[in-house]
């Protein structure tokens, strides 16, 4: 039985390893990404599927997808200092986070959402990157979109001026997270 206790590894997806035959987070579009269209995303290098399983255990308890991307900077409050004069700064997209209805609750969520912020600093290390986007997945239920919203939130996303479900955190806030998380001794993600 899954606790709070229970350990939990972040790793890259094997669509031939993991099991996401039984996979549901309770929200079909997030579901059917993982079934219908993640492998063909990852094998064509348009994103990065990482799951949260049991050390040893191939049952898929939530995943992650994450790409890169631009931006213009026209779309933020203000334009961030050494913005290049064509208007594009490089971003992280954050496409789909979720956890399995048999794991929620647990913190699954809050470890994958880590996971992203070890990535993106990774990304920013390596090739430049100033954001973190992700939008927030409406599925006509207006008391769910708000709890997924303020979820965002709690961990520093900020909406834009013109779209509240469009979400963004820079990454020294990232940075910081994850520097902040290395001082209490939490070891850092595979």
């Amino acid at each position: 039985m899954l606790t709070e206790d229970t350990l939990i590894n972040i790793e890259h997806w094997n669509p031939g390893r993991h099991d996401h035959s039984g996979f549901d987070c309770g929200f079909d579009r997030l579901n059917n990404f993982l079934k219908l269209s993640a492998k063909k995303q990852h094998k064509d290098d348009m994103s990065r599927v990482y799951v949260a399983v049991e050390p040893g255990e191939t049952m898929i308890l939530g995943y992650h997808a994450i790409n890169v991307g631009t931006m213009n900077v026209a779309e933020l409050a203000k334009r961030p200092r050494g913005a290049p004069s064509h208007g594009e700064i490089p971003v992280l997209f954050l496409g789909q986070v979720a956890v399995d209805q048999r794991a929620q609750g647990l913190g699954i969520g809050s470890i994958l959402m880590h996971h992203v912020f070890e990535k993106a600093c990774v990304v920013a290390d390596d090739a430049g990157c100033h954001e973190i986007l992700l939008d927030v997945m409406s599925d006509g239920d207006p008391d769910a979109f708000d709890r997924r919203k303020d979820w965002n939130e709690e961990f520093g996303f900020q909406s834009f001026a013109n779209c509240e479900a469009r979400k963004f955190m820079t990454i020294e806030l990232a940075q910081g997270t994850v520097a902040f998380g290395r001082q209490v001794n939490a070891p850092p993600l595979q």
